[in-house]
């Protein structure tokens, strides 16, 4: 009887079986694992009696297996076709019955649209990068590091770190950025079957059940809570669909109607990728930051960065916000600033892939009217 796999085993075993022969470098771009993990596992595969043979093609090694594997993927590539297709289906049903809940609610409660200036403080939380219903494991991949139940625990620990400092800061007001990628799909990409806990319809549900209780604990603290939401790249239904159409954007929609007859909570989504509003006297831009590159201080960068600051006429001391790469930075250019948010989610096997580490966090803003620089705070999470 052969010794029981570790995950990484398995997954390179089933992404071995599922073709006829595959290089060290293609199993590694399926499964996510580095190159030299890819070989220490067909290694040990091998040693545990898997037939496993490695066939040379000019510069390149191909491995394939003798025999058929008598696990199975939980998905065949026809039912996760299925299961991809059903979660489209999904994906309209939920946003049908949103619409008609929106449009039966009696009471209708206008956002504020008055001009924030004069308040001497203000407070900015970006909210980006949950992942919600992603599965992370170290780099050996033996070991989770994130599932759905560990970013409940972050969150609680999020909103207990925020509510202590605008304690400190003596400030009574909120403002939620919603950055994106609030939960992490479903089969968005060709491995993805490896990565999540559950369905995307069942990560939503537990994105809103999140964040509502964060809403919740912060109004029962004493803040009065405005958000505003962009959508991510990762709540895709599909890559041929509308810009609008991405699971981010039923979170923030169900989170609009869970506060909808509440006095102390406005929310406000854009639908897209980009929206603007007011927090203190700056001009904030939100954007997830999927097209934007990783610095401002190289020419595309500056060019980007530069051209979205003419776009929306910021000022000195305006601000855009992004998440997407789960790094945290902080940049500026005469007198505008880029603030990028970090994830809520561990470093994955993606990003240490490529050598992108990053530690858990989110990131606090304090804005003084007709002070230059704003007070950011990192607030790390899981420690």
């Amino acid at each position: 009887m052969k010794k029981k796999l570790t995950r990484s085993q398995q997954l390179v075993l089933d992404t071995i079986d599922e073709q006829e022969a595959m290089t060290y470098e293609g199993i590694a771009d399926v499964t996510g694992l580095s190159y030299d993990g890819v070989r220490g596992r067909v290694s040990e595969l091998t040693q545990m009696g898997y037939e496993i043979e490695k066939l040379r093609e000019g510069v390149n090694t191909f491995v394939i297996r003798k025999k058929d594997s008598s696990y199975k993927r939980p998905l065949a590539l026809k039912e996760s076709m299925a299961q991809k297709i059903k979660a489209v289906d999904d994906f309209y049903k939920i946003t049908d019955l949103l619409d008609e809940l929106k449009a039966n609610k009696t009471k209708t409660k206008k956002f504020p649209s008055v001009s924030k200036q004069g308040v001497e403080k203000s407070a900015m939380l970006l909210l980006s990068d949950l992942h919600m219903g992603q599965l992370i494991w170290d780099n050996e991949g033996d070991i989770l590091l994130y599932d759905t139940e560990t970013a409940y625990l972050r969150m609680d620990e999020l909103t207990d770190a925020v509510i202590q400092h605008l304690k400190k800061e003596k400030i009574n007001a909120l403002t939620i950025v919603g950055l994106g990628d609030i939960i992490d799909g479903d089969m968005i990409y060709k491995n993805h079957i490896f990565r999540v806990e559950k369905p995307a319809v069942e990560q939503v549900q537990d994105a809103v059940r999140a964040i509502s209780k964060s809403i919740k604990d912060f109004v029962a603290s004493g803040l009065t809570i405005e958000m505003y939401n962009v959508r991510g790249n990762h709540g895709i239904t599909n890559y041929k669909n509308l810009e609008e159409d991405n699971w981010d954007n039923v979170v923030y929609d169900m989170l609009e109607l869970v506060f909808m007859d509440n006095d102390k909570v406005f929310i406000h989504n854009f639908k897209n990728s980009e929206g603007s509003f007011l927090v203190g006297d700056k001009n904030i831009i939100a954007y997830h930051g999927d097209r934007m590159g990783n610095q401002i201080k190289t020419a595309s960068g500056l060019r980007e960065f530069r051209g979205m600051c003419s776009k929306h006429a910021l000022n000195y001391g305006d601000m855009i916000v992004v998440g997407h790469l789960h790094e945290f930075g902080f940049e500026g250019d005469l007198g505008k600033y880029l603030i990028r948010n970090g994830s809520v989610a561990d470093a994955s096997e993606y990003a240490y892939k490529l050598n992108l580490y990053s530690d858990p966090m989110q990131t606090l803003v304090i804005i003084e009217e007709d002070v230059k620089y704003p007070t950011i705070i990192p607030i790390n999470l899981g420690d």
